[in-house]
């Protein structure tokens, strides 16, 4: 009797459980520059020397996401005129993009190896600034203004954008003066933004700068900061920042630690350590689940996950953790699944 109050306990709890991974957010300090950036497509080493480089990128339009098919790297800057952007886009076929599109304003650019961008100075999620730049350096823009009224016709007055394409990338360079952005950054200014990026090389692969963005769940993109360029922003700095304005729970990765905020508490945890946990907890979980002794499809489908943890640790410390947490979750669910099995078939 005790052994099926547990097990009825487990299947009540375990839906709670499988639910309670909190959300990932993107964030990125935007410094000050002093002297203007030509805007020529080519990221230039001296022009954007210090900027720093935003390069976690996310499987696009995924529930839980995993990391991108393809690296790319963004910058962004700014000074009194308004936001500078540099994008590499590196792909593995890069003879292949897609650059049909050649005339600005064609709502169909997405159809093209290109990059979005949305501002959303407010950071409420209710209305955003659009931009596309395709392969070409063709552009469009619009504007939403809530989740009903899309203001397709709107167009930027002076942002400007310029491509080149190299052996392994394509780059795009771009400026948008604060009147095309509906708002102003100044030092402590928190806005939010998402940067999708479409190839088309082999087949569609799409990235994503924030977990679970794209355009219609704004409340799934990252954030960006624009910092005075002198304080230096630890990572319970960025916790404070965040828990102002992002709905917990949450965390966001700093380097090696991950800030997390339960809606009370802010706090860091290194991510070495977290990874640690999470590899011993598949390790008793695989040991747990051999001893039960399963076979068939579920048998096979343990095999896939012990496959798909091979390799994980060379990620970066994000990512091999994310893969741990969700090797740690199939395991569990696979564990009770078959525990209530046989204890009530």
């Amino acid at each position: 009797m005790k052994t099926i109050y547990s097990l009825l306990l487990a299947a009540v709890f375990l839906p709670l459980v499988l639910t309670a991974q909190i959300r990932e957010l993107s964030f990125y300090e935007v410094r000050p520059r002093t002297k203007p950036i030509v805007i020529d497509g080519k990221i230039d080493k001296d022009e954007w020397k210090g900027v720093p480089v935003h390069d976690s990128y996310y499987e696009y339009w995924k529930g839980n996401p995993g990391p991108g098919a393809l690296k790319t790297e963004l910058r962004l800057a700014y000074d009194q005129t308004g936001l500078y952007m540099a994008v590499a886009n590196y792909d593995d076929h890069i003879p292949k993009l897609k650059r049909t599109i050649t005339e600005s304003d064609n709502p169909n650019l997405w159809t093209d190896d290109c990059g979005e961008f949305y501002f959303d100075p407010a950071a409420d999620g209710i209305g955003y600034t659009k931009f596309i730049i395709n392969a070409n350096g063709a552009k469009y823009d619009m504007r939403r203004q809530d989740a009903a009224v899309y203001l397709h016709d709107w167009s930027g007055t002076f942002w400007k954008a310029a491509v080149s394409i190299g052996k392994d990338a394509w780059y795009a360079e771009a400026f948008f003066p604060w009147d095309d952005l509906n708002g102003i950054g100044k030092p402590g200014s928190l806005w939010q933004f998402c940067h999708a990026r479409f190839s088309w090389t082999k087949g569609f692969r799409g990235m994503v700068n924030s977990p679970g963005g794209n355009y219609n769940n704004t409340n799934s993109f990252g954030f960006i900061y624009f910092s005075d360029g002198k304080t230096v922003l630890d990572p319970m700095k960025v916790g404070r920042i965040l828990a102002g304005k992002a709905s917990a729970p949450w965390c966001v990765p700093c380097g090696q630690l991950l800030v997390s905020y339960n809606g009370t508490r802010i706090k860091t945890d290194d991510l070495a350590d977290l990874l640690k946990q999470e590899k011993e907890k598949c390790r008793y979980l695989f040991m747990e689940l051999e001893a039960l002794q399963p076979s068939g499809g579920m048998a096979g489908t343990i095999g896939k996950i012990r496959k798909g943890l091979t390799g994980a640790e060379k990620k970066n410390g994000m990512t091999a953790y994310k893969i741990y947490c969700a090797a740690a979750e199939q395991l569990f669910l696979l564990k009770w699944n078959l525990l209530l099995k046989r204890n009530f078939n």
